[in-house]
């Protein structure tokens, strides 16, 4: 749970982000299942669920993360979702945890568009 205090509004926010980190996260993980043992896409598999990790852990336990299922079947496009997302919210008062997870998720997305994890 993170210590900071965030409005209702970029809770809800950061909630979405987790969802479409989740999303993206499955998308991976049903494509290393599909590769078999010693797939290169575990790495982005393991980013992606840290980062979903990272953003939950911003939010005040109290704060659900249950929804919509984000629609998508490209995980690249769903990290983009997720980052732009995080771009737009204002940063007074966001802390260092929202400023890293920003980072995390624009080098997810550079990974998954250049690497093996697309």
């Amino acid at each position: 749970m993170s210590r900071q205090r965030i409005d209702a509004d970029t809770a809800e926010t950061v909630a979405g982000v987790v969802r479409l980190l989740r999303r993206a996260a499955e998308l991976v993980w049903a494509a290393v299942d599909a590769d078999g043992a010693g797939s290169p896409r575990q790495v982005l598999g393991l980013g992606i669920d840290l980062a979903a990790d990272e953003a939950r852990n911003l939010l005040p336990d109290a704060i659900p993360v249950d929804g919509p299922v984000p629609v998508g079947d490209e995980t690249a496009g769903l990290l983009r979702s997720a980052e732009q997302v995080l771009q737009r919210l204002t940063t007074s008062g966001a802390g260092t945890g929202l400023h890293g997870l920003r980072t995390q998720v624009a080098d997810l997305v550079w990974e998954a568009n250049t690497g093996v994890g697309g």
